[in-house]
Order: structure tokens, then C-alpha cells, then sequence
């Protein structure tokens, strides 16, 4: 009844949600892809954005960055995102998109909420530990998350955020957090080319301190790296004192290729991230234990695969193809 009272809702708020639409899809394109502004950046965002208007998991941080994006502005956001979480919170249906921290197995729909999930117990677990917690908090590729933002830890904690990622979307978030009124003086920007294998440079550069445990989110970037990239940034979290450690997702190859019963699903994934003019290039290998190509990746690096989630299941028509793991230097 839920789901049938939502969806007559949006049937009847159908113009305004198009309006939002149109004015979202404009704009990524129009503004976000010719300043060369990260439009994956949107994905996850949109994500957490939903789940805020729907009252699921609230993060004011992201709702009010969304106001001032070159992908989003006041009245898109209006348009599109708060006549959803009317719809939402009218008819008290919360499944999928809406949900946090979501259904397990996770599907299509409900893959940001537990992708979102999984990390936000990463960071809080690693963060509020008693012993050797971090000391520095890093989001490699930080696109629009929002994390340094409004982390629930404990007052007393003393944490040095620092956000890193290509200058056009470091420089576009940090003027939105301006506008918005964000504070957001704890936090060092740091400018760089993942593909070049420079971030530690420019984070040393920065202030970062090397000698520090480190927490490192490193969300929704893989998929978009070459894998000698990967490897790099994986050696690189290697070097960091023990203690430390990264939360990461990664896409399976056979996905990504489109072998198997991903052939269909792999076209359209290809599809739609060039929508955004960006492309899938790396996927990590399964077999029999899906966790074996990421547990082979951080074993390579002399770190360890601590925890790993995926969604969907075996059992399913189309197999898990998305993993989050957290990954320790043990």
C-alpha cells in the first residue's frame, strides 16, 4: 500500500519532478562536464540526498552543498529531491533508494544505501576506537561527500581531515561549501591526478604527516583507475604506521567486461557513465570466494582484507558484481 500510495504521489507531482530533472541533466552536462567537474560525483550524492529528505539518514552537510553545485541548484533540488521526500514521508514508503542502512541482499536500488552503510561504519569503527585510533581522516577522491562534515565522534577527538581530488571538482565543492555557509577550516584541500600517481606528494606537500595513523575513505573511485593506480595507491596506504587503514569499493572485472550474465548490465553501465563522459576501467576478479581478487590485491600490498560485503548474492540471476571492503595495515 505504501509503495502504491508513493507512487500515485508522484504521479500527480510528475511535472515538477520532470522540471527537476531537466534542470539537473542540463546543468551536469552544460556546466559539470565542460568545466571537466566529476558528474559520478553526483551518484553517490544524489544517493545520500534522497535518503536526508526521506528522514532515513540525515545529512544537512549534503543538502545544503547541493543548493550551490554546478549539477544542482535551489530550485532543482526543490523540484526533484524535497517533492520526493514529500512523497516519502506522505505515503511511509522507504524502501530502496530511500533506505538506510537498507535490505540485505542489497539490489540495484538499495546499492548506495548499503554502500553508504558499510563506509559510515567503516570510518566510525576506525575512528572512535580506544586504542591507536587515527589521527588524520583522508577522502581520496572526495567528489561531494560530506563525511568531514558531520562526523559523530566524540568532542574530544582531534582529527586532521584532509579532501583530495581532481582541482575543477575540488575547487567547485569548495566554493559550494562557501556559499553554503559550511565550516570547513578543518579541513585541507589538496589538489591531484590519481591516475598520476601523485597524491601522497600533494598530501605531504599539504601538511599531511606520514608518521600519523591514518584513516583513508577511498570511495567510488577504483572503478574509474587504471590498475597500476590502484596498485600504487594500495603500496602507498602500506606505508602508513600499523593502525591504518582504507575503506574501498571496487566493481568485479567480469562486470566491467561484460562476460558471463552481466553482458546486458554491463552495457548499460558503460552507457550511463558516459553520459558523464568518463569511463569504467578497472574491476577486480572472482571465483569461488568473491572475496579472493580484493583479498589478493591488498595481500600485495602487505595489508589485510579486514572486512567485505557485497550486494546482491550467489543465488541471484546476476551474481554480486560490487564490493566494499576494509582493508587494514595490520
Amino acid at each position: 500500500m505504501r509503495i502504491l500510495i508513493f507512487s500515485l504521489l508522484c504521479i500527480v507531482l510528475s511535472p515538477l519532478l520532470i522540471a527537476g530533472v531537466i534542470i539537473y541533466t542540463w546543468r551536469v552536462r552544460r556546466i559539470s562536464v565542460r568545466q571537466n567537474i566529476s558528474g559520478t560525483a553526483n551518484e553517490p550524492l544524489g544517493g545520500r540526498l534522497g535518503m536526508h529528505v526521506a528522514g532515513t539518514r540525515i545529512d544537512e552537510a549534503a543538502y545544503r552543498l547541493a543548493g550551490h553545485l554546478p549539477s544542482y541548484t535551489k530550485l532543482s533540488r526543490f523540484l526533484l529531491l524535497d517533492v520526493l521526500g514529500f512523497a516519502s514521508k506522505i505515503s511511509g514508503f522507504k524502501g530502496g533508494f530511500f533506505a538506510y542502512p537498507g535490505e540485505r541482499p542489497s539490489k540495484l536500488m538499495s546499492m548506495m544505501s548499503h554502500r553508504t552503510d558499510f563506509f559510515d561504519r567503516s570510518i566510525r569503527d576506525s575512528l572512535s576506537r580506544n586504542e591507536n585510533s587515527p589521527k588524520q581522516f583522508v577522502v581520496l577522491g572526495a567528489g561531494y561527500d560530506t563525511r568531514c562534515y558531520d562526523l559523530d565522534l566524540p568532542k574530544d577527538l582531534d582529527i586532521q581531515c584532509f579532501e583530495v581530488d581532481m582541482a575543477p571538482t575540488l575547487n567547485a565543492k569548495r566554493k559550494a561549501l562557501e556559499l553554503a555557509g559550511i565550516p570547513h577550516d578543518h579541513v585541507i584541500f589538496v589538489e591531484t591526478d590519481f591516475n598520476q600517481g601523485t597524491w601522497m606528494e600533494t598530501l605531504l606537500a599539504s601538511g599531511f604527516n606520514p608518521n600519523l595513523t591514518t584513516y583513508i575513505l577511498w570511495e567510488g573511485v577504483t572503478m574509474y583507475l587504471v590498475e597500476k593506480a590502484v596498485r600504487d595507491t594500495l603500496s602507498l596506504v602500506s606505508t602508513l604506521p600499523r593502525g591504518s587503514a582504507v575503506g574501498v569499493d571496487f566493481f568485479s572485472e567480469d562486470m566491467l567486461k561484460g562476460n558471463g550474465p552481466y553482458e546486458k548490465m554491463s552495457k548499460a553501465m558503460h552507457r550511463a557513465i558516459r553520459y558523464y563522459s568518463e569511463s569504467l576501467i578497472f574491476g577486480v576478479p572472482t571465483g569461488e570466494q568473491l572475496s579472493a581478487g580484493v583479498e589478493s590485491l591488498a595481500r600485495d600490498s602487505g595489508l589485510t582484507l579486514s572486512r567485505f560485503e557485497h550486494t546482491g548474492s550467489k543465488e541471484d540471476k546476476l551474481p554480486p558484481w560490487y564490493f566494499f571492503a576494509h582493508i587494514d595495515n595490520l
